[in-house]
């Protein structure tokens, strides 16, 4: 990939420990974690901290957030005097203006208006989300209905190098520890999940979305709440010992990858920032860390039981 010498690629800026500055003196506050990130919302309303059913179940009880969001609704929304910077081809678009990251939403369900704005910061800590009201009305929307928190985390981690969020069913199991499954739509995600929930009933993190991280020299996925079509999403979190990519086969095998293709390979299964060229190569280096730590495996395989055996005894294989 081709880029600037002014969009410091390789430079990753020092990540933010604490937030940077309190919100305004807003009453209403409730915090959340997704993939080890802590945010605050803040409002003057109960209405203003709705998480929704989504984000529900990964509210916390948190003193100091990573990321601050403030909720406000408004009659209309802030003019936006951004450049675009890039369509998402769903429902968002993203603009830029004087280093203020500006996502607006529009769904033909509600018209042609946007009815969301998010502006974020430079140091994409703090956003603003202004809800249009004369668009919803009291329709009792969630200020972060999705794709907003997913934007949000998906854009801090690739900045400061942090992560990624990968398209892959994630599952603990109690006697073989975390297992992870990449693969694109219609791989076999929701299969392995629901395989698993079946022979093994592990703590599925997520069928369909997970982060990664890397602590200490070790590789770590998170679940979150974005699931795929079994509805499995959970707060858990779990080390990794090797990464399976899934692939429909007539018998269960599995491949190694050299790193260079599995660094490939998971990046083509990733959710990075693609406006951001410096997020893309900041992703790009985070994979090939956490690939220097554990290895990925092309794994083929036969949706039955066989498959949930021919994992659990490769892992032993491995560990003689």
């Amino acid at each position: 990939m081709k880029v600037s010498a002014s969009d410091n690629v390789g430079t990753k800026p020092s990540q933010p420990v604490l937030l940077r500055r309190t919100p305004h003196c807003a009453i209403h506050h409730s915090s959340f974690s997704v993939g080890g990130v802590s945010f605050e919302l803040s409002g003057d309303s109960g209405q203003h901290v709705y998480t929704g059913d989504e984000i529900r179940q990964f509210q916390v009880t948190c003193s100091a957030a990573v990321i601050a969001i403030e909720i406000n609704w408004a009659d209309t929304l802030p003019a936006n005097r951004g450049k675009q910077v890039f369509d998402s081809g769903a429902t968002w678009k993203l603009f830029r203006n004087e280093g203020e990251s500006i996502f607006e939403f529009v769904t033909p369900r509600l018209g042609a208006r946007p009815y969301r704005q998010m502006r974020v910061d430079q140091s994409l800590t703090h956003a603003e989300i202004f809800l249009n009201r004369s668009v919803l009305g009291n329709s009792g929307i969630s200020p972060l209905e999705y794709p907003v928190c997913e934007l949000l985390i998906t854009n801090y981690l690739a900045r400061y190098g942090l992560g990624v969020e990968v398209h892959g069913c994630g599952l603990v199991d109690r006697e073989s520890g975390g297992h992870l499954f990449l693969g694109h739509s219609g791989a076999g995600k929701s299969t392995t999940a629901r395989l698993w929930e079946t022979f093994r009933d592990p703590e599925i993190l997520s069928d369909d979305r997970i982060i990664l991280r890397v602590h200490n020299g070790e590789v770590w996925m998170y679940g979150t709440p974005w699931h795929g079509e079994a509805a499995f999403a959970s707060p858990g979190k779990a080390r990794l010992n090797r990464i399976h990519l899934l692939r429909h086969g007539t018998r269960n095998s599995f491949r190694a990858l050299p790193n260079g293709q599995a660094v490939a390979e998971i990046f083509a299964r990733s959710f990075p920032p693609f406006h951001s060229p410096q997020g893309l190569q900041c992703t790009i280096e985070f994979l090939q860390l956490a690939l220097s730590t554990i290895p990925c495996y092309e794994f083929q395989f036969v949706p039955d039981r066989s498959a949930v055996k021919a994992v659990l005894d490769f892992q032993r294989s491995q560990l003689q």
